[in-house]
């Protein structure tokens, strides 16, 4: 049923006349009756009520509560029966001051059927259902919306209409993140060292791949990172070699196919398809400096040293006591530093230097030799010799306050390591064979080489916690192949199957020493066993296995091992091997290079043994190729091509198994400006970006439907006076400024507000936060009409008319299409015009008297009208 502009005038001001009131208690009562409803019910249960109401505590809250029903139930009988459209009623005690009694009853008809029940006792009257009576037809659009989401609504009077909502398919993103690996994933730095994911941050430099060109390897910094939780772990394992990484199912990997390089997820991945991993990792490699004085307990004070502390003792006017006093030690201790009586031991000696403000280090190095109770040189760098010191401390050694040990069952490599590094730290170990355990002992004492390798050296800890040093990974690959030859030399064996195996009980020590082979082109897989048979340990153990022939020569060629034996016997094995390998193969397909071959004139049939390559049938090695293939090749420059491509430092390597886990775990996502990097020694995809762009990509889709139903829902709709749109952060002001959207849809747009919620709980912020717009909507229709009747007033004065008498004469001629009438007017005026008004479908506006056009309108005669037409 439509509301009458009269209707709505005389529902406006029955409502503006109860809204300020203010009872001091709940003692205003509001009875609402709906239409049909039985007036006899509705008296009864006031009566009820007024009993009821005679428990109240408060005799001024219950005399006045009675008081309001007793009044409003006189007034109900006098009425009779329950009015066609129902009746709204409103009594209480509305005296200004307190302690005095003015109590009064209201009524009204509403000019739509009341469908409501309502009895309340309230601190002010119920006047929600009246006053969205006096909303017109017309309302509001509204957009809440983000990326993932949008809902949208019609807003008539204070009433919120869902219209739709859509979904889109924009990936979440928490702090940033959704793809991403497990967070003590190993990722390759530049500078050789090897970090878990979760310690990496701007500005690492990782390698990276050109994966859009060349296929080489370059730098490339880190641009972000972000933590995150996911539900589903996805553990990708590969073979030859065995790799494992663990990822989100979102993780984007590169796959290599006939086709060439692809990108897919963790989730997209299958069972034997191929990924691809670097075939060798170049680190250019710096020189670790040590300041090995540091690391000695005790100096020797020489002449000029002596000299120097009287000297400053004595300028800043100090005695022997009172320094001493000051540094904690007695004065004969002063005393004998200043004549050389006796060596000063490092705390004291530091203390003594800041007492007389000298440089701690600088007098160390001019004025001081260290003392040793027992000889040792400590080495001025990382050399190939500490290097291996530490591989084989690293591999099988322990350490106690004031002595490294070694436990070796050769022999022939504990003498070997005993004269080696008697020789190089210039001191005397001591040997033995510890019977009971079947194993040679080789002790270094000195706590100055303790101190060292455990400052230095930090990420030497227990057993299960060791890393590969930090000072090692950025070394050079001389002093990685003596690192790992002494490690290899503690743990490592040769496999009867034919390979050599390194073992050990800690897995990211298991899986650095696998990513530091590639420095040397060494592939190697990385294997898990059950150790829980084992009676001295139970934790699980850790194999790295390298069986490839190009691999194990590499291993002879670059690291080797002390023992005779073993080496004899990686010569036996790799006199056995084959060139075939499922390891090194070629990252680029047979139909591919056939096309190049082909291009350059060259006949396939020369070629007879490797057909099926060309077919895209198997994959091919390194070696094969070059044998098969290259050494068939005579012209110069398609030779170098194929070669270049033989040489891509890049693999396929493909995938065993991939098991998926439903368990929550703490994952790490990273961004590189190359898109791409190492881990676990998989070359992945640079996660944030592409991430970003599946974002960008489904953030646009959601945007256009986004604007397909605002367009359906509001372009052609009457009703629809503007449009406000909200929503958190930048979302809402890319839709609104975007193409999303058509022109005559965005005319209608008349504000954009921030909000924090984007489902139904955001349609009531973002009406909260438009109060101002709403008002001033209201006010502006006015004006609109307004403007156009003095506009049309100045051009056309013929097509308008106001007063009263001159407005109704036109009226009742049916030539009046828009009348306009002031709030000023009296109600039976008001009514008076409108009824005249239906006559011809005349549009009705009820202006208010707050604005200056209302105002105006007042002035002449508060009664104007737009005519059909000139007279």
């Amino acid at each position: 049923m439509q509301v009458t502009a009269i209707q709505r005038h005389k529902l406006k001001k029955f409502v503006k006349e109860l809204e300020p009131f203010r009872g001091r208690h709940t003692e205003l009562v509001t009875v609402y009756v709906p239409a049909e409803y039985d007036m006899v019910k509705i008296i009864n249960h006031l009566a009820e009520e007024q009993g009821t109401a005679s428990n109240i505590k408060s005799s001024s809250t219950r005399k006045n509560v009675t008081d309001a029903l007793e009044r409003m139930i006189q007034h109900l009988r006098v009425i009779g029966r329950t009015p066609e459209h129902g009746l709204a009623v409103f009594s209480g005690n509305v005296a200004e001051r307190e302690g005095q009694s003015d109590v009064r009853v209201w009524s009204i008809e509403p000019p739509i059927p009341l469908k409501l029940r309502l009895y309340r006792c309230d601190k002010q009257f119920v006047l929600d259902p009246l006053t969205e009576m006096c909303s017109e037809k017309e309302g509001y659009g509204l957009v809440v919306m983000d990326k993932r989401d949008a809902h949208i609504a019609m807003l008539r009077g204070k009433t919120i209409i869902p219209l739709a909502k859509t979904h889109s398919e924009v990936p979440g993103k928490f702090k940033a993140g959704g793809q991403c690996l497990v967070k003590d994933s190993i990722v390759q730095l530049a500078d050789g060292c090897l970090p878990k994911i979760e310690d990496t941050h701007n500005p690492h430099i990782v390698k990276s791949v050109m994966i859009n060109s060349n296929l080489t390897l370059q730098d490339s910094p880190i641009t972000g990172k972000w933590d995150v939780k996911k539900d589903t772990i996805y553990k990708i394992i590969t073979k030859n070699p065995r790799l494992e990484i663990c990822s989100s199912k979102e993780h984007t990997f590169f796959v290599a196919t006939e086709k060439g390089i692809i990108e897919k997820t963790a989730e997209e991945l299958n069972e034997g398809e191929t990924l691809i991993m670097p075939e060798k990792i170049d680190i250019k490699g710096t020189t670790h400096k040590i300041d090995a004085k540091k690391y000695y307990n005790s100096f020797i004070i020489n002449k000029e040293g002596q000299k120097r502390l009287k000297q400053k003792r004595m300028k800043i006017k100090l005695l022997q006591r009172e320094l001493a006093k000051k540094i904690s030690v007695t004065q004969t201790t002063i005393s004998s530093y200043e004549i050389g009586k006796i060596h000063a031991d490092r705390e004291s000696l530091k203390r003594l230097c800041d007492a007389l403000r000298l440089n701690f280090k600088k007098f160390l190095d001019d004025c001081t030799k260290q003392y040793m109770y027992k000889d040792i040189i400590l080495p001025l760098e990382l050399n190939k010799e500490l290097a291996q010191f530490l591989g084989y401390f690293v591999g099988d050694g322990s350490v106690e306050t004031d002595r490294i040990t070694f436990f070796e069952q050769r022999r022939e490599v504990a003498l070997a390591y005993q004269a080696k590094f008697n020789k190089f730290f210039g001191t005397s170990s001591s040997f033995r064979f510890r019977k009971d355990k079947n194993y040679y002992q080789i002790r270094f004492t000195s706590r100055p080489l303790v101190r060292l390798i455990m400052e230095e050296f930090p990420e030497i800890k227990k057993t299960l916690d060791t890393e590969v040093p930090n000072a090692v990974l950025k070394s050079n690959n001389n002093i990685i192949a003596s690192f790992l030859k002494g490690i290899f030399d503690a743990e490592g064996y040769i496999k009867k199957r034919g390979g050599i195996g390194f073992g050990i009980n800690n897995k990211r020590l298991a899986q650095q020493i696998q990513l530091l082979l590639l420095r040397f082109s060494i592939l190697s897989s990385l294997l898990e066993y059950d150790n829980r048979a084992n009676k001295y340990s139970k934790n699980p153990r850790f194999t790295v296995i390298i069986t490839e022939k190009r691999s194990l020569e590499f291993f002879k060629s670059n690291i080797g091992f002390t023992s005779l034996e073993k080496f004899k016997k990686l010569e036996e094995v790799i006199k056995n091997k084959t060139d075939r390998s499922y390891a090194r193969q070629l990252i680029i397909s047979g139909r591919d290079i056939r096309k190049i071959i082909e291009t350059s004139g060259y006949n396939m049939q020369l070629f007879p043994k490797v057909t099926n390559f060309f077919r895209n049938e198997r994959m091919m090695s390194k070696q094969i190729f070059e044998s098969s293939v290259l050494s068939n090749i005579k012209d110069k420059k398609l030779y170098g091509k194929l070669r270049a491509i033989m040489n891509y430092p890049l693999l396929p390597v493909k995938i065993m198994c991939i098991e998926k886990t439903n368990k929550q775990a703490d994952m790490v996502d990273i961004s590189v400006k190359n898109q791409n990097f190492i881990a676990n020694g998989v070359l992945v995809h640079n996660s944030a970006l592409r991430f970003e762009r599946q974002r960008e990509g489904a953030a646009i889709q959601h945007y256009k439907k986004v604007g397909d139903y605002m367009k359906e829902l509001f372009l052609n709709n009457p009703d629809i006076k503007g449009i406000i749109v909200g929503g958190p952060g930048q979302t809402k002001y890319e839709l609104v400024d975007g193409d999303y959207i058509t022109d005559q849809v965005k005319k209608k747009i008349i504000a954009v507000k921030d909000i924090g919620y984007t489902d139904e709980f955001g349609f009531q912020e973002l009406v909260d936060k438009s109060e101002d717009v709403l008002a001033n909507e209201e006010i502006a229709d006015e004006k609109k009409i307004m403007n156009k009747f003095f506009e049309t007033l100045a051009k056309e004065s013929g097509k308008v008319s106001y007063g009263e008498k001159e407005v109704f004469e036109h009226l009742s001629m049916g030539i009046v299409d828009t009348l306009l009438l002031s709030e000023a007017l009296s109600d039976e005026d008001i009514e008076k015009f409108e009824d005249e008004a239906k006559k011809y479908s005349t549009t009705v506006k009820i202006i208010s008297t707050e604005t200056r056009e209302g105002t105006q309108l007042e002035k002449m005669g508060k009664v104007a009208a737009i005519l059909r037409y000139s007279v």
